[in-house]
């Protein structure tokens, strides 16, 4: 709540991403929540966001994001004799499947679990690794305008 606060005093955007209901700034869907989730009631969060990015896998919201935001800085800072800065930019900070790849099973060998089957395994939100990869995939070419 700090937090939220604090950015609300200063004039900050709080921007969220959630997928199951129970991520901060859902709030802002929160009716939707208590009527659509299982145990909506319980697990809902209340804080709502300013913008709120509603995905079916949180990082893929993130994805988007990532990649929506490095176009807006590349319009922001384009260089008229580079046609290449869109592409660059969205490469620089979007993540590759490697990294990902990398990550998820860094996070299993320390423990982590999946948040929907629970077990230490390499998935995502109960989907195999290769759905997030092929989500990745579209929203890169989307970005890069291929």
């Amino acid at each position: 709540d700090n937090i939220i606060n604090n950015n609300n005093n200063n004039k900050v955007k709080f921007i969220a991403i959630g997928d199951g209901g129970n991520e901060l700034g859902m709030g802002k869907v929160i009716q939707k929540i208590h009527e659509h989730i299982p145990d909506g009631e319980k697990i809902g969060a209340v804080m709502p966001a300013d913008h709120l990015i509603a995905a079916s896998v949180s990082n893929w919201g993130a994805y988007a994001l990532i990649a929506a935001a490095a176009l807006v800085f590349a319009a922001d800072n384009r260089d008229d004799d580079d046609d290449d800065n869109n592409k660059s930019i969205v490469e620089d900070v979007l993540p590759t499947e490697e990294m990902e790849t990398r990550l998820l099973h860094r996070c299993v060998a320390a423990g982590c679990r999946d948040g929907v089957s629970g077990r230490m395994e390499a998935t995502v939100d109960g989907m195999p690794l290769e759905r997030s990869m092929e989500c990745l995939r579209e929203i890169r070419k989307v970005a890069l305008g291929k």
